[in-house]
């Protein structure tokens, strides 16, 4: 973990470069000590077809779900949920600062170790301890 999750209108790539961004906030996870690299999954989903606010077309947005495994102390999880959002804000400031109508918002959900099952190499393989 985590899973770092972009939903973002379809029109806002448009304007921003979302691999960018993803780029970003895969960066920013990395260098925090309390999220394993090997466990990092940033990805994002564009809508085509939504609504934000009133409805008027041109209103976009992008909306980041952190999850994270359960166990964090809750400064630790402000702390990933405030660096995260920093990126997000930084990279779409001159867009927000030129009156661009976007709705920018990150949510952080633990999941409970007993529901989560996982199998993953990935670890080993960035220690040099695997075949990968």
């Amino acid at each position: 973990m985590p899973h770092i999750i972009v939903e973002h209108s379809k029109g806002i790539a448009k304007t921003l470069y979302i691999q960018r961004l993803l780029g970003h906030l895969h960066e920013a996870a990395m260098a925090m000590p309390a999220l394993p690299t090997g466990g990092i999954r940033t990805r994002a989903q564009s809508f085509e077809r939504y609504r934000v606010g009133d409805g008027v077309l041109g209103r976009e947005f992008i909306y980041i779900t952190v999850r994270i495994g359960q166990g964090r102390e809750d400064a630790t999880k402000r702390e990933i949920g405030d660096v995260l959002f920093k990126v997000l804000t930084d990279f779409t400031k001159e867009h927000f600062d030129a009156g661009n109508p976007l709705s920018l918002g990150l949510e952080l959900q633990e999941i409970k170790k007993d529901w989560t099952w996982k199998k993953n190499n990935i670890h080993d393989i960035i220690k040099g301890t695997s075949n990968g």
